[in-house]
């Protein structure tokens, strides 16, 4: 399992190239830079695609309620960015783009350190103990909502897991884990 965090923004980017409709071109241009940002791991101009007060829900993967308030959706990805959990790959699949926000859906690779997955009380994958210097890959459905604030700025989002990701764990080779892009290259 190859995870290239570039593939993130891959089909939001195309789509926002063809959209003719100002108000969901300017949303699928704010959810492609806050994709974009997020993986790069640039808190500034990630947060400067959100509304002063962002509100975020993640289902089926905790944190069941996610962060709300501008503060707390901060704290959160300066955690995320510090962590190396920006580190991921969506291949979205599916847009749907209308004046109330942007639908996004598609398989989620996310990169795990042996010793995070160990802490999470996971001792095997495939039936291996679990190497704390190795980095593991999952894989999940994800459906993101990404609402219209009013003003084409996100309200934040509501997150949907389709599965859970630590049910198929996988190690990695040096060579599939994720490198982390450089913001200047894909602006």
């Amino acid at each position: 399992m190859k995870i290239d965090p570039t593939i993130t923004w891959r089909a939001v980017e195309e789509a926002w190239k063809k959209e003719t409709n100002p108000l969901h071109k300017k949303l699928l241009g704010e959810v492609c830079t806050h994709m974009k940002t997020e993986v790069c791991g640039e808190l500034e101009p990630l947060m400067g695609t959100l509304t002063d007060e962002p509100v975020y829900h993640m289902w089926g993967q905790g944190p069941e309620n996610g962060p709300k308030g501008r503060e707390a959706v901060q704290a959160f990805y300066e955690g995320l960015i510090a962590s190396g959990g920006t580190l991921f790959a969506f291949d979205v699949e599916r847009i749907i783009v209308g004046d109330g926000g942007v639908i996004t859906e598609g398989t989620l690779r996310n990169c795990y350190g042996g010793e995070m997955i160990a802490a999470m009380g996971i001792t095997e994958v495939n039936g291996e103990p679990v190497d704390p210097n190795a980095k593991y890959g999952s894989e999940a459905h994800l459906l993101t909502v990404w609402p219209n604030a009013g003003d084409g700025k996100l309200l934040g989002e509501d997150i949907f897991f389709g599965t859970n990701s630590f049910e198929n764990l996988v190690k990695l080779a040096p060579e599939d884990e994720p490198v982390k892009p450089n913001l200047a290259d894909h602006i």
